[in-house]
């Protein structure tokens, strides 16, 4: 059981497959004359977005009639929302790092693109881009992030887009920081200085598309190539940043198959939970104890100090550096393509799951 389109929420979006189709149809034909059926375990593929908790309940509360056992099939790693779902309808859960698999679907195919320069032989014009579309209250760390950069007079520095407006809700970054403050995300204090600050903005922020009134939803393309390419640093803003939990997506390998170092604004030890799966990140070139920070104000600060100090070196000393990078990433970008990468991910997904539908 599956939710299509991608990125789909609710019960009237499952899509069910079967290796066994007649046995499919008698499970649902049983279901609906209310007969008590165990059968083949349930497989509830939960991946393409993070568990939000009571947001889920709609979908699983609906699941949950249909019989077991369940065994939901979730990509993120030791998370609190997980565990809260599970308590609540005791399901079996399997982890694995769907996003690998989404993000070989979406970017093969890169190395033919010419517009990809080789690290060595870039020109850098701008020190760092990050790309910031979904910015409601649950998302306001991009909002933060922006305000930031104001803040610091770093907009000049680099190339930046930010919907002032959410496209999720319709609502105006002050509306969003103020439903962020209600929720207990941040403080009055600090919604009144982020709105402010990103009032003070040369809004509206964009690197493309500068002709639609917002940022459309371009996660399986690799978005504003020539301005990338021509940008030192990629910062990451990923869907998830509140929450304890280990959540990647295909936003982290967009710097990786584009050759590129990465800040990473997500949850804590998630720089550490993308080194678990080989990958090298940049302690080498900055302070990454950011990654560490449980806090996640003071966490975003600290992201700011490595940003402080990213935008003052000059554009030179940032190229030399991105030389002194070419080794590691150059291994990052193989790691990501390279077949045994893959089927280990394959592995981690068919043990889970073999693990306890025959746990012999």
């Amino acid at each position: 059981m599956y939710l299509y389109p991608y990125g789909a929420t609710q019960p009237e979006n499952i899509e069910t497959i079967s290796d066994n189709l007649k046995e499919l149809q008698t499970r649902l034909y049983m279901e609906r004359r209310g007969a008590d059926m165990q059968d083949g375990p349930l497989l509830i593929f939960y991946d393409q977005e993070p568990i939000l908790g009571e947001f889920n309940y709609r979908l699983f509360d609906h699941i949950a009639k249909l019989r077991g056992p369940h065994v939901l099939v979730t990509t993120e790693k030791d998370s609190e929302t997980v565990k809260r779902i599970q308590e609540r309808y005791g399901w079996h859960v399997v982890y694995y790092f769907h996003h690998i698999f989404a993000a070989h679907d979406w970017f093969r195919g890169v190395q033919f693109d010419k517009r990809l320069v080789m690290p060595a032989e870039r020109k850098l014009t701008k020190k760092y881009i990050t790309f910031n579309r979904l910015t409601s209250a649950g998302r306001v760390y991009r909002t933060l992030l922006v305000a930031n950069l104001f803040k610091n007079n770093l907009l000049q520095y680099g190339h930046v887009s930010y919907n002032d407006i959410c496209p999720e809700n319709g609502h105006t970054f002050i509306r969003n920081l103020a439903d962020a403050r209600d929720a207990g995300l941040i403080t009055q204090e600090l919604c009144t200085e982020a709105s402010y600050n990103v009032a003070q903005a040369p809004l509206p922020l964009r690197i493309d598309y500068k002709d639609q009134p917002q940022i459309p939803n371009h996660s399986f393309i690799l978005s504003a190539v020539p301005e990338t390419q021509e940008s030192f640093c990629y910062v990451v803003t990923e869907t998830c940043y509140w929450e304890q939990k280990k959540h990647l997506t295909e936003k982290i390998f967009k710097p990786i198959v584009s050759r590129m170092p990465f800040i990473l604004v997500g949850p804590a030890h998630n720089l550490e939970y993308l080194r678990s799966y080989g990958f090298k990140t940049f302690g080498k070139w900055w302070d990454e104890s950011y990654d560490s920070i449980k806090d996640p104000i003071k966490r975003l600060d600290a992201i700011q100090d490595v940003l402080n100090y990213i935008c003052s070196l000059s554009l030179n000393e940032l190229e030399d550096m991105l030389k002194d990078m070419a080794d590691t990433l150059e291994y990052n970008y193989n790691l990501f393509y390279n077949q045994e990468f893959i089927n280990n991910a394959w592995d981690e997904l068919f043990v889970g799951i073999k693990s306890i539908v025959d746990p012999k």
